[in-house]
């Protein structure tokens, strides 16, 4: 129950330890109720923002890199030593150079050292090499043992000393004596640096699995050959034509009447000639 104040009932005004009274102001619209809402919505959502900064994040754009990217590169010029490997390697893996290699060495044995000197001519992938085993050093008396070979296509031919030309029954790609046979493409030759002779660059390079010499050619009882590695380093010119180098044959046999297992070690310098000439090899 309200009491009656004034003569009326009802709320009425809030009164005053000095006798007057404030009179508070009722919204008088349910639009008046959600605007004030809304107001006060804003301060608290304002409170809960973070400080204000000064940083200023910059707009992404165009940089050298990207700018670099679309501007079309220059090719690089090749260098020297890869032109001359691609100008070798384009006459060899056509199957069209020819030449001549000269060579002088030795073959050494667990017990023997023998010298040994010849001469091959090639003509793409066809050889015939003429060389010789000189036994005097060691066994005096014996002299020298000629042995000469000969491949063509997939056929080869042996002949030692002056006995007959005999064929070859295991000759095939593996046995052929083309020092290069094996190069198809710039990755089978490795460069291992430029050398200056008389003012002019050549290219020293090599090749792997290089036979220039078997030693099933061994005269005096030698058996059961096996060849561990072989590889021949050598010097180009800028046309990509061979001028000289040194091969080097590691491989095993079995050697004498005992039949003792013994290491073969081959060590020739090589001197290139008449590299383009007109060379033809027939068979015996």
């Amino acid at each position: 129950m309200v009491p009656s104040m004034a003569g009326r009932s009802g709320r009425g005004p809030s009164w005053t330890p000095a006798g007057t009274f404030l009179v508070m102001p009722r919204p008088s619209t349910r639009s008046a109720w959600a605007a004030m809402a809304v107001v006060v919505t804003a301060i608290m959502a304002a409170a809960c923002l973070p400080p204000p900064t000064t940083r200023t994040e910059a707009l992404p754009t165009p940089g050298a890199s990207s700018l670099a990217e679309a501007t079309p590169q220059p090719s690089k010029t090749p260098k020297p030593q890869d032109l001359a490997i691609a100008a070798f390697v384009k006459q060899v893996a056509g199957g069209k150079l020819t030449y001549r290699v000269s060579f002088d060495g030795e073959v050494r044995l667990s017990t023997d050292v023998l010298p040994v000197a010849g001469a091959m001519d090639v003509a793409g992938q066809d050889f015939s090499t003429s060389f010789t085993y000189n036994f005097e050093p060691e066994y005096p008396g014996l002299g020298k043992a000629r042995i000469q070979v000969r491949g063509v296509g997939t056929r080869g031919w042996i002949k030692r000393g002056s006995a007959a030309w005999t064929p070859m029954k295991t000759y095939g790609v593996a046995q052929s004596y083309v020092p290069f046979k094996t190069v198809r493409a710039a990755g089978d030759v490795r460069y291992l640096g430029a050398v200056e002779i008389g003012g002019k660059t050549f290219h020293k390079v090599a090749v792997r699995d290089a036979l220039l010499i078997h030693p099933n050619t061994i005269p005096y009882q030698i058996t059961g050959e096996k060849v561990d590695e072989s590889q021949v380093e050598f010097l180009i010119d800028g046309a990509g034509r061979p001028r000289s180098g040194t091969w080097t044959l590691r491989a095993q046999a079995r050697v004498g009447a005992s039949r003792q297992l013994q290491r073969v070690v081959y060590e020739l310098e090589l001197t290139f000639s008449d590299v383009g000439a007109r060379i033809s090899i027939k068979r015996p």
